[in-house]
């Protein structure tokens, strides 16, 4: 019987860091995505200021994708990876996480 038990534990466990690394993938895919995105988006919005390059954007880039995985749900990330689309609660998160992300100086004008 105790053979029974540590096969099922062992297999449980298994499930659960299988299911953790998936939710870590689906995050990192996310993030990598976004951050490129996002760093498109504002070289575009930014095109009229000549002394600013895209690569100006990485940190406030990088700073709001790791804010969106923070404070969205695993499902959220899968279904942004899944349908690649922006759904409604998207631009909510976006703007709270660019919020926390936005700082003053010379690096990062927003």
């Amino acid at each position: 019987m105790k053979p029974i038990k540590t096969l099922i534990l062992t297999n449980l466990f298994v499930g659960f860091a299988t299911g953790t690394h998936a939710q870590e993938l689906n995050a990192e895919k996310f993030a990598k995505s976004y951050k490129e995105s996002c760093t498109k988006q504002q070289a575009q919005i930014h095109a009229k200021m000549k002394d600013i390059s895209a690569e100006s954007f990485n940190e406030y880039c990088d700073c709001t994708a790791r804010k969106l995985i923070t404070n969205i749900s695993s499902d959220q990330v899968k279904e942004l990876n899944q349908s690649g689309g922006n759904p409604a609660w998207l631009k909510a998160a976006e703007q709270q996480a660019s919020k926390a992300c936005i700082k003053e100086g010379p690096a990062i004008r927003t």
